[in-house]
C-alpha cells in the first residue's frame, strides 16, 4: 500500500469516536473510507472488495474477533491491518499481534500517528505476494541478525571465561573479577531478552498509578551515573507540578526516558541541551524531549523506532532504544511521536491518558 496512491479503508467497531478524526483525515485527502460496527460485516465487506487498511477496535476481545482477524488476513495478505486498543483493554494486544496484526494504535486514532504507521508499512499495490515474502524474509534477516551480534558478543565472553576457569586447578588471584566480568555479560544478555519482550508487549508488567514527575528525575539520575565522560549535556526541567497519575509500570516507564535521554546524549556529540518537559491538558499527560543534537535526515525518519536500525553511523548504539520506548509506551496505551529537522535537534513527545 502506498500513502501516496487511493486506498480502501474500513475502520471496524461500535464506538464511532474512536476513530472519527482518523477516519475523517483519511477521506478528506480522497481515500475510500468505510465505517462498519460489526465485525462479521467488515469482514463481508472486505471479502467482496479486499481492503488496504483494516483498523479494528480490540475493545470487546472475544473468539469471534480474533477469527476475523485471522480470515482478513487469509483474504488480503498485503492489507496493513491495525488493532486499536484503549487504555482498559491494552492487555488484549498480544494475542492481536499475534495473529498478524502489524500494529497496534491507541484509541481516539491519531490521524498522523495512522499516517506514520502506513509509512512505515508502505507497500504498493501492484506488489506481488512473492515480494511481500521476500520482503519479510529480509525483515527477519535483519531482526535475527541484531538480535544474534547482542547476544552472541556477551555469551562468547561468558564462555570464555568459563573455559578459563575450567582449565585452572585452583581459582586464579582475579577470580572475583573474572565473575563479575561474567555477571555483567549475563546482565547484557538479560537485558537484550527483556527490550524484546517490551517491545513484543510481552514482558510480565503491572500497572498502577505513577508520578510521571518522579519518574524522570529517576530516569535523569540513571542517566546521570552512566554518563561516562561523554561530552557535556545540560538537562533542564519543566515539569508541571501536581501533574495527573497515569496507569503504567514505573521500571518500564523509567526504561523509556533513560533511553530517549540516552538518544539525546548521542545526537549531541558535541555536547548541548535537552529540555525535558511534563504536563497535563483535558485528561492527557505529555512528556517531551527536545535536544540540540544535529537532527535525523528526512528518509531515517520513518525507520526510528525499528527495532536494531540506528541513526548513528558509528559507536555503540544497539538500535533497541526508541524501538523499546515505543513498545513501552503503546503497551500502556500511549503515543509516542518524533520530530525532526537536520541541524535543529529533535522532539520526542509521549502522550499518556490520564489515571483517575
Amino acid at each position: 500500500m502506498n500513502q501516496d496512491s487511493i486506498m480502501k479503508a474500513i475502520f471496524v467497531g461500535e464506538d464511532a469516536d474512536a476513530f472519527a478524526e482518523a477516519a475523517d483525515a483519511l477521506a478528506g485527502e480522497g481515500h475510500h473510507v468505510e465505517r462498519i460496527a460489526s465485525p462479521l460485516k467488515a469482514l463481508t465487506a472486505h471479502t467482496r472488495s479486499p481492503a488496504d487498511l483494516m483498523v479494528i477496535s480490540v475493545g470487546r476481545l472475544d473468539d469471534q474477533m480474533l477469527e476475523v482477524f485471522e480470515a482478513a488476513r487469509e483474504v488480503a495478505p498485503d492489507c496493513l491491518m491495525l488493532g486499536a486498543v484503549g487504555p482498559a483493554t491494552r492487555r488484549r494486544a498480544a494475542p492481536v499481534l499475534g495473529l498478524g496484526a502489524d500494529a497496534i494504535l491507541a484509541t481516539p486514532v491519531d490521524p498522523d500517528e495512522l499516517r506514520a504507521l502506513i509509512a512505515r508499512h508502505g507497500r504498493t499495490a501492484d506488489r506481488s505476494p512473492e515480494a511481500s515474502v521476500e520482503e519479510k524474509f529480509r525483515w527477519l534477516g535483519d531482526f535475527a541478525a541484531g538480535v544474534a551480534h547482542h547476544i552472541n558478543n556477551p555469551l562468547t565472553t561468558v564462555v570464555g571465561y568459563l573455559q578459563l576457569l575450567r582449565s585452572e586447578d585452583e581459582p586464579p588471584e582475579d577470580a572475583d573479577e573474572v565473575l563479575s566480568t561474567m555477571l555483567t555479560e549475563c546482565d547484557r544478555i538479560a537485558d537484550t531478552v527483556r527490550y524484546l519482550l517490551l517491545l513484543s508487549g510481552r514482558a510480565n508488567v503491572r500497572p498502577e498509578a505513577i508520578d510521571v514527575n518522579q519518574v524522570i528525575g529517576s530516569a535523569i539520575d540513571a542517566s546521570a551515573d552512566e554518563d561516562d565522560g561523554a561530552p557535556e549535556v545540560e538537562i533542564e526541567q519543566s515539569l508541571q507540578p501536581d501533574l495527573p497519575a497515569i496507569l503504567a509500570e514505573e521500571e518500564a516507564l523509567k526504561r523509556a526516558c533513560e533511553n530517549l535521554i540516552a538518544n539525546a546524549r548521542q545526537a549531541m556529540g558535541d555536547g548541548g541541551t535537552l529540555e525535558i518537559t511534563t504536563a497535563g491538558d483535558n485528561g492527557r499527560v505529555f512528556i517531551r524531549f527536545s535536544d540540540t543534537g544535529d537532527g535525523i535526515d528526512p528518509d531515517r525518519m520513518a525507520r526510528i523506532f525499528e527495532p536494531f536500525y540506528t541513526t548513528q553511523d558509528d559507536g555503540p548504539a544497539m538500535g533497541l532504544g526508541l524501538a523499546t520506548a515505543y513498545g513501552i509506551v503503546k503497551g500502556f496505551g500511549g503515543t509516542i511521536q518524533a520530530q525532526s529537522q537536520p541541524g535543529q535537534g529533535s522532539t520526542f513527545t509521549i502522550e499518556f491518558p490520564a489515571h483517575s
